[in-house]
């Protein structure tokens, strides 16, 4: 791999691990605001990438995702957040806010980078690039883990809608992670994927258009 390509790949990298780092510290602000200090005595109420890093998720897999398949792709995670909702004065309300948090803190993040990057565009078209790529990995990162599907946040908010019994979440929970690796394999799933992704980008951009105009 030429020099090029590898440089390319860090910032990617780097984009993830930030982005990983302001999803887990979302879900563990949202839980300590709520009433839980469970993450807050396991030391994951914090900015600091080390505090939730998977030695396999966020370090093994993306790095060898990002360097051997074409586009750039990232597939990983971080170390999740041990929450108890039996904490929170309102369990349902709670457990369906924590796991939108994290999502939410990716697409503030997206939004932040591409007002920064039409701002400086104009001046230096590099760090424009630099900026888009941060936000299409952090809109990535947030529409990825709104998938209904265990163990991503989307799961928890479909559980409560659906009404599902903690038993029967254990189960879906068991088997989610195969019905995850089939669907992200799937032509339909990756092509309405990116098309939401495109429209969210687009968005953000409109947004900053509208800012700096």
């Amino acid at each position: 791999m030429d020099r090029h390509i590898l440089q390319i790949a860090f910032i990617y990298y780097l984009w993830f691990l930030l982005g990983i780092t302001i999803h887990e510290w979302g879900h563990a602000w949202s839980a300590h605001r709520l009433g839980d200090h469970t993450p807050e005595t396991e030391g994951r109420l914090t900015l600091n990438p080390l505090a939730h890093i998977s030695f396999i998720g966020t370090i093994l897999v993306p790095l060898i995702v990002i360097c051997f398949s074409p586009g750039f792709k990232i597939i990983g995670w971080g170390r999740p957040v041990n929450i108890n909702v039996d904490n929170f004065r309102n369990r349902r309300l709670g457990d369906i806010i924590c796991s939108l948090t994290g999502p939410l803190c990716n697409f503030i993040l997206a939004l932040l980078v591409m007002l920064i990057g039409f701002a400086i565009g104009r001046h230096n078209p590099s760090l424009e690039k630099l900026c888009i790529v941060g936000a299409s990995v952090n809109v990535s990162l947030g529409l990825f883990n709104l998938i209904p599907i265990p163990p991503l946040d989307g799961s928890h908010i479909l559980k409560i809608i659906l009404g599902m019994r903690e038993e029967t979440y254990v189960i879906f929970s068991q088997v989610g992670i195969f019905i995850l690796i089939i669907f992200i394999n799937l032509l339909f799933f990756n092509h309405c994927f990116w098309i939401i992704h495109h429209y969210v980008m687009n968005g953000f951009w409109q947004i900053s258009q509208l800012i700096f105009r």
